[in-house]
């Protein structure tokens, strides 16, 4: 697996570094390659610290502090003084800067004092320190099955080359690549071209000097603590020759694999190299690599198109870096780094988060972000990383050295990181340079990278700018340097509110872009810029064309204007239908106009109305009340649409009916009493209504309801019913009386014939409803009242003194009790002190209700049976007589508590239930 090492150096300012490359596996490629060396992992590139602690900056002086003067000995002297470190001037930049050393390493807190002395000098322009840049991480991989991420129809994380390379192949084009050096290998030896070694200080060079012709990799091992930071020892890691491998390895030459570009030429320019490299020798290199002069230096022959920096540190885009990149990109040169290895937004890395900058994101080969790489909004594209943690075969092959320290036999390894996607794009920009030669810029190349990427949801929550670069996309355009275009023709007529199209046709190459612009009598129409065109108001009487612009990512765009059209004719406003009326006609009601959506809108609306083909005075809204003048006779609207610029035009409606009367029945009265044989409806009166039952006309007038009743309206002639009234009223009557006694209770006819025959009406409850609660006892006082009512509330004065002690005149059933007495069907018992008393609060005895309807029924001579009917009923009980005329008359058969023995039980209170079964059955007999 990877390991990322932070590095500082007790006399250098340390960046931080990509994601360490995997050292130490070796593995063996496909089993067809017998003879195949094995490859191992490349070692782990160190990862720099952030930029905290140095000993060099970069101060660019204003004009008065020219070399020498005394200006400038000020400037130096004051960082002495605040620091208490010796600083000297060393070298110029290519930018005009001037590098200043300090006599030993600053940490933290010096660094920073040096930097606020210098920057809050009058006589410095800007101040910077010199920070190391570390190579990033490299993926590597031997032979072209195994390059998964150039492979078409393969891996999520391919670039799709195979199709691409039919196109172009680099020729004619050199990329930089601002690195550790190059290596001797046969994959690329072919390619290189005289370089250049950057590097200023020996100490670090490895060459036993400073810059020099001489670009070849010396070797960027460490050992133990080497770099400041108590780092164990590592090897070298060729990383220059991984990444131009990348880029243009040979191709079809039978060995090894193939690069991105690779018939490009390799431009390499040391660096970097043990501890990483400064800043100022990086910029230098760019500048340099970009064809411009650095002092001292002789002038780059073999200016590149494509510079690659697989390098980085976690800093702001330092000044410096900005203005060498900033060169490039003015020379026509596409510059291109590694977003980072911190697994962090690539905001906080530098040079990727410079301007001009084309940002690069690591891929794995499933397409996914890889873990280690830098994210977010500073990244422009992503392409093949690798991801080393479960199979180095997911790495990316590259050509490299067996060397630990100095270069030795070439050989190839898996590497994996940024600083291997940013060679894939590299090299990928190559390609189109040579596709576009003269006509491709930085900008257009950038442009067309993002235009052809694939963006992968797997970079959702971690941004990978535009997603993977495709390579056959980026190349699938047609080369032909000039567009070559013919008038656009106009579809449509010239009228208001009516669209016209452009339509450019004939145009070569095939895959132009247009885009459109609509002009009236010549002059361009502000927000016109649409395939088609609505003509507006404005342009009634002017003629329009529209100028087609053919353009492609690269080149110069071709604009050609079609032929005029007809002057623009006005156009009538469209209604959307006729109008329509809503609304009844009858004397007092309100007609409005409905007249839809005219066109196009807003459309100026206005109405007249009209009485039977008669305008109507003043009837001039979109409403209309009727009145009396109105009766039998018809109405319409005539609605007229105005607009600016448009034609007028007018719609009259369809008639109403004939206007008439408003009739409105009045309701129909249901009453429903307790019991059928009492319910009524009441039918009532109405102007200009009749009413009908069971479709025959009836009079106002109260009717005996029961069941489904059904009273229809209907208007007489003259009138018309209000919309929105009740003509029809529906009620059936409830033939249950009590709101506890259904058809399924004992004794349900006999019960609800007592409320038919009024002989009780139960208890009103709460709500309304009225109950019989048939299992309560019968009281003395209840029963009075039912015998009386049971006799027809017969015309009975009573008397002004009460027979009974105990019922006083203003008892609720007094005039019951009295009638009982007086009818000798009850008189009460005899008191010891001579007085009667009636008892109304005692319960009534089934044997004592025999006794009061026998009497009731007049004492009928009857001699009873000599045999008993009941079996607890002896011939000589009290009420023998009274009881057995009950059994006789089917009034009450007792309980049969066998089959030949039945019972009365005469000590029983009795229910009211039974009491309206007693009555119901007595009242038959009679």
């Amino acid at each position: 697996m990877s390991h990322a090492l932070r590095t500082r150096l007790s006399a250098r300012l340390l960046i931080p570094g990509v994601l360490a490359l995997v050292c130490g596996s070796v593995i063996s490629p496909p089993a067809a390659a017998d003879d195949a060396p094995l490859l191992p992992v490349a070692p782990a590139a160190p990862a720099a610290s952030p930029g905290s602690a140095t000993d060099q900056f970069i101060v660019k002086f204003k004009d008065k502090a020219a070399a020498g003067s005394p200006v400038r000995t000020e400037s130096l002297g004051k960082v002495t003084r605040n620091v208490g470190v010796r600083v000297t001037d060393v070298r110029g930049t290519a930018a005009g800067a001037r590098v200043l050393r300090a006599e030993r390493t600053l940490d933290a807190g010096e660094t920073e004092k040096a930097l606020a002395a210098l920057k809050g000098d009058p006589a410095v322009e800007y101040a910077e320190p010199d920070i190391r840049m570390y190579r990033t991480a490299e993926p590597n991989d031997p032979y072209y099955p195994l390059q998964w991420g150039l492979q078409s129809g393969g891996a999520a994380g391919t670039m799709n080359m195979p199709d691409a390379w039919s196109l172009n192949r680099g020729a004619g084009v050199v990329v930089a690549v601002v690195d550790t050096g190059i290596t001797s290998h046969s994959e690329l030896n072919a390619s290189v071209l005289p370089g250049y070694d950057m590097m200023s200080d020996p100490a670090y060079s490895r060459d036993s000097s400073g810059r020099d012709a001489n670009p070849r990799d010396e070797g960027d091992w460490t050992p133990a603590g080497m770099c400041g930071d108590g780092g164990p020892a590592s090897p070298s890691s060729w990383h220059g020759t991984q990444v131009a491998g990348i880029i243009a390895a040979a191709a079809n030459n039978s060995s090894g694999i193939t690069g991105v570009a690779p018939e490009a030429k390799i431009l390499p320019v040391r660096a970097l190299g043990p501890c990483g490299g400064y800043m100022s020798d990086i910029a230098d290199g760019i500048v340099w690599a970009a064809g411009g002069s650095v002092a001292g230096l002789p002038v780059n022959p073999n200016p590149a198109r494509v510079i690659n920096l697989s390098l980085g540190a976690d800093v702001p885009c330092p000044a410096t870096f900005q203005s060498a990149v900033n060169f490039a990109y003015e020379s026509g040169v596409a510059v291109i780094a590694a977003a980072g290895n911190e697994n962090r937004p690539a905001a906080d890395t530098s040079p990727s988060n410079c301007q001009n900058v084309i940002s690069v994101a690591a891929l794995t080969r499933t397409g996914n972000l890889a873990p280690y790489s830098n994210y977010g909004a500073a990244v422009d594209v992503a392409a093949p990383g690798g991801d080393m943690t479960q199979n180095p075969a997911d790495g990316i092959v590259v050509p490299f050295n067996q060397g630990t320290q100095a270069p030795a036999a070439e050989t190839y390894a898996y590497s994996e990181g940024t600083s291997m996607a940013a060679p894939h794009a590299s090299g990928l920009a190559a390609l189109l340079m040579s596709r576009l030669g003269d006509l491709a810029t930085p900008a257009n190349l950038e442009a067309r990278l993002k235009a052809t990427s694939t963006k992968n949801v797997a970079c959702a929550d971690k941004t990978c700018g535009s997603g993977l670069l495709q390579g056959t996309a980026a190349l699938n355009f047609q080369p032909d340097r000039e567009i070559r275009g013919v008038a656009p023709i106009i579809g449509g007529k010239a009228a208001v509110g009516q669209d016209l199209t452009a339509y450019a046709i004939n145009w070569t190459p095939s895959d132009v872009n247009f885009s459109y612009q609509w002009n009236r009598n010549g002059a361009p129409i502000p927000g016109a810029q649409a395939t088609t065109y609505l003509p507006q108001t404005a342009d009634v009487g002017t003629t329009l064309t529209v100028t087609a612009t053919g353009s492609r990512f690269f080149g110069q765009s071709v604009s050609v204007t079609s032929a005029p059209t007809a002057p623009v004719e006005a156009a009538p406003v469209v209604p959307p239908y006729e109008p329509r009326i809503s609304g009844q006609a009858i004397i007092g009601g309100l007609l409005t106009a409905e007249p839809g959506a005219w066109q196009p809108a807003p459309v100026t609306l206005s109405y007249q109305w009209y009485r039977s083909g008669q305008a109507i005075p003043g009837a001039v809204a979109n409403t209309y009340q009727m009145t009396t003048d109105d009766k039998d006779k018809t109405l319409t609207v005539r609605v007229t649409g105005t607009k600016d610029g448009y034609i007028s035009a007018e719609r009259t409606s369809a008639a109403t009916a004939a206007v008439k009367t408003g009739a409105v029945p009045a309701p129909v009265q249901f009453t429903d009493k307790i019991g059928t044989p009492n319910d009524t409806y009441t039918v009532p009166s109405a102007a200009g209504v009749e009413y009908l039952v069971a479709g025959n006309v009836v009079a106002a007038g109260t009717y005996p309801g029961a069941g489904a009743v059904t009273v229809n309206s209907r208007v007489t002639a003259g009138y018309a019913l209000v919309a929105g009234s009740v003509a029809s009223w529906t009620h059936t009557f409830d033939s249950a009386v009590f709101r506890d006694i259904t058809d399924g209770s004992a004794f349900a006819l006999e019960i609800n014939w007592l409320a038919t025959e009024e002989i009780t009406q139960g208890w009103a409850e709460p709500d309304g409803t009225r109950t019989f609660r048939s299992g309560e006892p019968v009281n003395r006082d209840q029963m009075a009242a039912f015998l009386y009512r049971l006799a027809g509330n017969p015309d009975f004065v009573p008397p002004a003194v009460s027979p009974f002690a105990d019922i006083p005149t203003n008892h609720a059933f007094y005039r019951e009790i009295s009638w009982l007495a007086w009818k000798e069907i009850s008189t009460g018992w005899k008191e010891a002190d001579g007085t009667r008393t009636f008892r109304p609060g005692a319960t009534v005895n089934r044997d004592q209700m025999a006794a009061f309807i026998y009497r009731h029924a007049g004492s009928p001579d009857y001699v009873p049976e000599a045999q008993s009917p009941f079996a607890d009923i002896p011939t000589d009980h009290g009420f023998y007589k009274q009881i057995s005329w009950l059994a006789k008359n089917g009034i009450s058969n007792g309980w049969a508590e066998s089959a030949t023995t039945r019972t009365f039980r005469p000590g029983a209170s009795i229910l009211r239930d039974q009491m309206a079964a007693f009555m119901y059955r007595y009242a038959a007999q009679r």
